[in-house]
């Protein structure tokens, strides 16, 4: 009988070990799927970045060669 209350008292507490790596487990895992997600948002972010920076030299451009045009009118009727 007391072989049998000892080997119940080393099952629970590997029970006990196993859920708690378990657990540790699940947290680690948890922890790598925020990350994850958290990268998958700063690539997007970084994309919407160029993006608008991209638009913003456009414009530039833009700006400038009208610039560039209305200097070439004041030249030629000046």
């Amino acid at each position: 009988m007391e072989d049998k209350v000892a080997e119940v008292e080393i099952l629970q507490g590997v029970l006990q070990k196993e859920e708690f790596i378990l657990a540790e487990l699940k947290a680690a895992l948890a922890l790598e799927e925020r990350r994850k997600e958290a990268k998958g948002k700063a690539i997007k972010l970084e994309a919407r970045e160029v993006k608008s920076v991209l638009e913003v030299v456009a414009h530039i451009v833009e700006e400038f060669k009208a610039s560039f045009k209305i200097k070439k009118l004041n030249v030629a009727f000046g």
